[in-house]
């Protein structure tokens, strides 16, 4: 057996570690989707200790750290995604919802609105511009991008409400019902109600209330859906 150098012995561990990459970035994403954040952070190091700068996984490391609180330093590693890969749409629109939780609401607005510029089909960039316009008091505008953003994902229950809410501001009662209607049929299964079926088919106002509360226990903005799901804004 041939004694191995020093040098081709470190470029086969660096070329073995950089082939164990991508399975890394799997089991990372996967145990972020499932809520296991303490073992997720540790697969989103262990990623980024093979590859630095690899784009995804400081995007969805960030994305983990702002769900943690950890806003500023989120900020950081989407940031620096982004100076990778600054045409990513959803990375824009995850930094959108960075600098709202730090505050800057100006600043939030224009990375919502590059991500819906560079994905016109993103309907987590029209919730968040929506929901941006409404805290405005631009209501009509805010109306205009929830019904978007429903166009292209009708199946979204947090867009509904937030588009019921809204119209209610706007006393469009009627059209607000229509929407409330339309959460609780997607969320039937879940708080396990349903319409009447028996009269008028009215809806049951236990039913309601409990879709109207698993709908908004993660807030009104939307991260972008990525490799693992639209998550909520906190653990």
């Amino acid at each position: 057996m041939q004694p191995q150098s020093a040098v081709s012995t470190s470029s086969a561990s660096t070329a073995s570690a950089t082939r164990h990459f991508p399975v890394t970035l799997a089991f990372a994403l996967e145990a972020h989707r499932a809520c296991r954040y303490v073992e997720a952070e540790s697969l989103y190091h262990e990623a980024l200790d093979i590859c630095p700068e690899q784009p995804d996984a400081l995007h969805y490391y960030g994305v983990l750290l702002h769900q943690r609180g950890q806003h500023r330093l989120a900020l950081e590693y989407i940031d620096l995604s982004l100076e990778l890969e600054p045409d990513n749409a959803e990375c824009w629109n995850d930094r959108g919802f960075v600098a709202n939780a730090l505050g800057d609401k100006a600043l939030a607005l224009r990375c919502y609105r590059v991500s819906l510029a560079l994905d016109p089909r993103s309907p987590d960039a029209h919730n968040n511009i929506a929901v941006a316009l409404e805290a405005g008091g631009k209501l009509g505008e805010a109306v205009h991008h929830y019904r978007e953003a429903l166009k292209i994902d009708p199946t979204l229950a947090d867009v509904h409400l937030n588009l019921g809410s809204a119209l209610d501001r706007l006393m469009r009662f009627d059209d607000a019902d229509e929407h409330y209607r339309a959460l609780l049929s997607l969320n039937a299964r879940t708080v396990n109600v349903c319409l009447k079926t028996s009269g008028s088919k009215d809806l049951s106002l236990d039913a309601l209330e409990a879709a109207l509360k698993l709908a908004s226990q993660t807030g009104r903005g939307r991260i972008a859906n990525g490799a693992f799901g639209a998550v909520g804004a906190t653990v």
